[in-house]
């Protein structure tokens, strides 16, 4: 399925976040000197309709008191190419995550450390749906994304409004390699709740992978969602509906992925179980903690056939050898991921090396 083609430019620029608003640098000490420009978030609020009836809507495109300074000194100067997942197979690929940033502003971006280590864990995937970002200013995730781009990367963001409850509300956001994955603007939308039926409105966005010629790629809807862990149960409930809303929703895309917090174990989400819904990773904890399941990536039974059978989480508490309490300085939450055929229908004699999905590979590992 091809992009949407847009006349109006400077609307899909604005609505992406991706203009810059300002000429002003910031710079870091410590590692190196690093130099950043803000670039422009975006965009007002919205809310969605009864489940009944639901049809999303497209609405837009160091201190002496860092209480992270312990971190600075873990993570060794030449440590960039650490090695944290498995290496891609010759065929083509995409590999999607979900990661919490967990109370991510910028208090939290200006440590040194915790930046550096973000950084290297967004840097393995090619599209993260990223939760838990609660920064008042506007500048903080363009800051993190021209971080991750120092590398001579290409990575862009698509932000959504504020959602949630006023003592916990967040914005919910996509980080994507433009290299290997392209967008529409146009396609980003916040799915509407006038009835208020889930705390936190999911984001929805539509990608294409890059690696392969446009009329085989993959096409996929990527829904970014966040679960309230005091409405679970009636939450969980709801995400058959939501999903078939998705699927009605004038794209025609049978792709459908769900990421995000679920705030709860696979266990739980028996409905899509039963209706043949994949889950990228079961029975394992995604809290640097190790003690609970709250994070997850699924997709739809069409999805399946691209599916590599490659998933699981990146520990890096031990990774990068962190204190507990270093690491939930990062984030409470660790990132989960799994790994998709970049051309639409997969291949089918392709046997991937760890094919229970949820487990972690044991192949050999490369930097990012």
């Amino acid at each position: 399925m091809g992009l949407i083609n847009k006349t109006n430019l400077l609307l899909a620029g604005l609505l992406g976040g991706g203009l810059y608003f300002a000429s002003q640098h910031y710079t870091l000490s410590g590692w190196d000197q690093i130099r950043l420009e803000p670039r422009d978030p975006a965009a007002p609020a919205r809310v969605w309709t009864d489940p009944r009836t639901w049809l999303p809507v497209h609405h837009h495109g160091p201190s002496s008191n860092d209480p992270t300074s312990g971190l600075k000194s873990v993570l060794p100067p030449n440590s960039s190419g650490m090695e944290l997942m498995p290496s891609k197979p010759v065929t083509p690929t995409v590999r999607i995550a979900s990661f919490d940033l967990n109370d991510f502003d910028d208090r939290k971006f200006q440590s040194t450390a915790v930046s550096e280590i973000l950084v290297r864990l967004l840097r393995n995937f090619d599209v993260i749906a990223l939760q838990g970002i609660t920064s008042k200013q506007r500048d903080t995730l363009p800051k993190l994304v021209d971080r991750i781009n120092e590398q001579k990367l290409a990575y862009d963001y698509m932000i959504g409004p504020r959602v949630g409850p006023v003592h916990e509300s967040m914005h919910l956001a996509f980080l994507y390699n433009t290299q290997r994955i392209e967008t529409d603007r146009y396609q980003l939308y916040t799915v509407e709740d006038p009835g208020g039926l889930l705390d936190f409105e999911p984001l929805v966005g539509w990608f294409r992978t890059k690696t392969v010629a446009p009329e085989r790629a993959l096409t996929f809807s990527l829904v970014n969602l966040y679960l309230s862990p005091t409405r679970i149960d009636q939450e969980i409930a709801l995400l058959p509906s939501l999903t078939e809303s998705i699927q009605r929703d004038g794209r025609g895309e049978d792709d459908i992925l769900l990421a995000g917090g679920f705030s709860c174990s696979d266990k739980q989400l028996i409905a899509l179980r039963q209706r043949g819904w994949g889950f990228a990773i079961e029975n394992l904890p995604t809290t640097v903690a190790g003690d609970e399941m709250l994070d997850q990536i699924v997709f739809s039974p069409q999805t399946a056939d691209e599916f590599t059978g490659r998933s699981g989480v990146i520990d890096f508490l031990r990774k990068f050898n962190l204190t507990l309490e270093q690491a939930n300085q990062v984030s409470r939450h660790v990132p989960v991921w799994c790994e998709f055929f970049a051309e639409e229908g997969g291949y089918p004699a392709y046997q991937p090396n760890n094919p229970e999905p949820g487990r972690p590979s044991t192949e050999a590992v490369v930097s990012p």
